[in-house]
């Protein structure tokens, strides 16, 4: 026969090495910093190519876009709008690069710069452009989502910090 007190505990440390491992493998920075950068990646390309379905299905359903002297677009339907006029005024080639990220359990965000061209279609005129970028993240059952994403242009001191 076995001892209940040595089972008790042999079950007790298997549960912990359970948990530890499930721990573990949740909270890989790596992982989630690469899957975060490569939402970035096809932000990017939405932006480049002027689609704005795209760039919604990359936020959550109550995502958020704050942009510079505009009102905020909160949700799905709004952003979809938002993004439309965006498009319709602007041709936009930019890069991000990417200043830090933070992952903290399901919410995670960046800072970045963000630059390139910006052609305004109505007149033509084309300008290279600079922008302060904060992108917070919420993990989700399919994955990081953007939660809410605010940007200002950069003016004044020439390329930004």
């Amino acid at each position: 026969m076995s001892n209940p007190s040595r089972t008790s505990r042999r079950a007790l440390l298997a549960g912990a090495a359970v948990a530890m491992v499930g721990n573990n493998a949740r909270a890989q920075p790596s992982d989630d910093s690469a899957q975060i950068l490569a939402i970035m990646e096809r932000y990017a390309a939405g932006l480049r190519w002027g689609t704005a379905d795209a760039l919604v299905a990359l936020y959550t359903s109550d995502g958020v876009f704050i942009r510079d002297n505009l009102p905020a677009a909160a949700g799905t339907e709004a952003l979809r709008a938002a993004y439309r006029q965006v498009f319709a005024t602007l041709k936009l080639d930019v890069a991000f690069e990417i200043k830090e990220t933070e992952v903290a359990g399901d919410m995670a965000w960046l800072r970045a710069t963000s630059k390139g061209r910006v052609k305004t279609l109505a007149s033509g005129v084309e300008a290279m452009e600079s922008f302060n970028d904060v992108v917070i993240f919420r993990r989700t059952a399919a994955g990081w989502k953007i939660r809410c994403y605010i940007y200002n242009a950069a003016k004044g001191a020439g390329t930004p910090q």
